[in-house]
């Protein structure tokens, strides 16, 4: 036969060798065609009928051919295997088609109907247009030549009041409630081992009013103007065992969820809110951190010293009424602040001052941008956010909460070599070139290697950025940098500017610090050498569940945004914003009112008579040539549209180039 013949074998392989394939990642544009985005930052067109078979943010291999548009040859991408599929587990509206049904995804980006067969094994929810299924993909075009899916769990009516919080929670297979647990499986386990008596320190517990899983107080003495901090730390190990069942649930979990109006905890309720929150007057067990810190702010290492204790708050503050104390003055005795309590917040007010100036000069110290706080109805919809700012109460808490976990970071690397560390590993080198450039065109010429490679140097230049308010140049930063990382080794976290930065001090929330309470337990108890955790293993799912666990926390808020926001949308109220990404369809911003986050599209930049032109790579956008606007600058907008199934919000220039 033809096909077996051996020399169009040959021609054929020889065919297959001489083609140019690249691995990238699929992009929609909306407008029918696509892009491959690779690694080196390599783009190339994907026509329309090309993109038919395959998905936004699918990996493929593609064959790259060029081709003459009528004016200059060019290239185009045309998809030829999958490498893997953006949609795997998905969650997707659903509507009825004849006898089956077609699911489209709940995401912007992907738009295809996909024909599903309903698989769950509880069908007891009849199944109606527009409620919410989880799905699984079981073809897909590139591979089948058809987009195939199994639907497998049923998730939520479309009017159900609590979607925002289900569907993002379910989307992302996350659960919806704390971790169900035995009455027996609560029993104090450390009743054998020393603690010392120190309920006769007062220390105090800053946090917000609503707070309920309190896991760290604070003491501090002042010895002429050194200071001498108590970190008082909850202690879940003291009731959860390595590896028992509430234990591996923990691990699984990773961390607390916060949302607006909701929060799911990594442990029962009755141990994150109660057994181990420090609650005023109640005598906890706890993990102390005591240390020396000098009159300019040093941490002096070699005085660290950590125990188990006693330990009973002796006050229960919150962040307002400490802030309004420090920074304006309110009278002592209408806040309830006896003298002990006073001269507490006055050390711990100097302690923190300290602390800041020395980061500031050694260091590089933190935007003061606001926290934007949900405050809801009755009914779950949005009543009104706050925007709160770094007081003088939360940078108390953050300085010593920071310092502490210093401590620990060089205790744990010292005396094991190991633990869970958080690092950061400052610039991401492979773009050298890139931030040089930068670096030179806004005025810092220190690109030696010591200066874009070492912590002093990378602190050197946020400082830089900060001391000029160069919005571009500390977003640039940002955008040049490497993603903080997990690890059991020891390492530097640049964006810090310390060495050996190891958190313990929310082991009721994160499974990272209680891992590190049990290693710091074993050194106190002189157990160091018997204890065995199996640290690598669990470190790549914190990463992740991190990740998760804030692109969740986006999604509830992207729900609630678009129906807060549509009186604002008629009435066309102007907004501040922040140019926050600048990509090659538009630019995306954040409306710094609400924290809310928009979408301009390159084709509203312009009043019809000027050229706009998009540069992604420096994120900036030109006119004639010259930067009419750059990630960091702040802008006059308008809400153009909204889209409540896709959550996204279109925002307009009030004055167009």
């Amino acid at each position: 036969m033809l096909f077996n013949d051996p020399t169009l074998q040959s021609l054929k392989q020889k065919f297959e060798q001489d083609k140019v394939k690249k691995e990238g990642i699929i992009k929609t544009t909306g407008k029918g065609f696509g892009f491959l985005e690779c690694t080196n930052k390599m783009s190339f067109f994907i026509p329309a009928k090309y993109m038919k078979n395959v998905l936004h943010g699918d990996k493929v291999v593609a064959v790259i051919e060029k081709f003459d548009n009528g004016r200059e040859i060019k290239e185009q991408a045309i998809p030829e295997s999958l490498v893997n599929s953006v949609l795997e587990r998905f969650c997707a509206r659903v509507y009825r088609y004849k006898n089956s049904y077609k699911v489209i995804c709940d995401d912007v980006n992907l738009k295809q109907e996909i024909s599903a067969d309903d698989h769950r094994k509880d069908k007891s929810i009849k199944l109606e247009d527009g409620d919410f299924v989880i799905c699984k993909l079981t073809k897909h075009a590139l591979k089948d030549n058809v987009f195939k899916a199994s639907i497998k769990e049923f998730v939520a009516k479309k009017d159900d009041p609590k979607l925002p919080w289900t569907v993002s929670l379910r989307t992302l297979d996350l659960p919806l409630e704390p971790p169900a647990y035995d009455e027996n499986e609560l029993k104090y386990k450390d009743g054998d081992l020393f603690h010392e008596d120190l309920t006769h320190l007062p220390f105090v517990t800053i946090d917000s009013e609503k707070t309920k899983d309190m896991d760290d107080a604070i003491y501090v003495e002042k010895i002429n103007d050194d200071f001498i901090l108590y970190a008082a730390i909850a202690d879940p190990s003291a009731y959860i065992s390595y590896a028992d069942t509430l234990d591996k649930e923990a691990e699984h979990r990773a961390f607390s969820i916060y949302l607006p109006g909701r929060d799911i905890p990594m442990l029962p309720r009755a141990l994150s809110d109660d057994l181990c929150s420090l609650i005023e007057n109640q005598e906890r067990s706890s993990l102390v951190c005591k240390f020396k810190v000098l009159a300019d702010g040093s941490i002096c290492l070699d005085t660290a010293k950590f125990y188990l204790a006693k330990i009973k708050s002796y006050r229960r503050l919150n962040y307002n009424d400490v802030s309004d104390y420090l920074e304006k003055g309110i009278v002592a005795q209408t806040l309830n602040l006896d003298d002990t309590v006073s001269c507490c917040l006055k050390n711990l007010e100097d302690f923190a001052k300290a602390r800041d100036k020395y980061r500031q000069l050694n260091a590089a110290s933190f935007k003061n941008r606001p926290d934007y706080n949900f405050v809801l109805k009755d009914d779950g919809s949005l009543d009104h956010i706050e925007l709160n700012f770094r007081r003088i109460a939360n940078q108390i808490v953050e300085e010593c909460m920071i310092s502490a976990n210093l401590v620990a970071g060089h205790t744990l690397a010292t005396e094991y070599g190991y633990g869970i560390f958080n690092t950061h590993a400052g610039f991401d080198l492979r773009y050298k070139k890139e931030i040089i450039e930068l670096l030179v065109s806004q005025g810092y010429d220190k690109t030696e290697d010591e200066n874009i490679s070492t912590i002093e140097g990378f602190s050197e230049i946020r400082r830089y950025a900060n001391n000029t308010n160069n919005m571009y140049l500390d977003s640039r930063i940002r955008k040049l940098q490497e993603y903080s990382q997990i690890s059991s080794k020891p390492g530097p976290h640049f964006a810090l500017g310390v060495n050996n930065y190891a958190t313990f001090t929310s082991p009721i929330r994160k499974y990272g610090d209680l891992l590190n309470h049990r290693l710091l337990k074993a050194f106190i108890t002189g157990q160091k050498d018997k204890i065995k955790l199996p640290l690598d293993e669990i470190i790549d799912q914190m990463n992740v569940a991190r990740r998760i666990n804030r692109s969740v926390e986006r999604n509830v808020k992207d729900w609630l945004y678009v129906d807060y926001l549509q009186n604002d949308m008629l009435s066309k109220k102007v907004f501040k914003a922040e140019v926050f990404d600048v990509t090659r369809a538009g630019i995306r911003l954040i409306l710094l009112e609400n924290g809310a986050m928009g979408f301009m599209p390159a084709s509203m930049l312009s009043a019809g008579v000027s050229q706009v032109e998009i540069n992604n790579s420096t994120y900036q956008c030109l006119v004639n040539d010259k930067v009419v606007m750059q990630l960091g600058d702040e802008v006059e907008v308008t809400i153009n549209s909204m889209n409540k199934d896709t959550r996204s919000i279109i925002l307009e220039l009030v004055h167009k180039f």
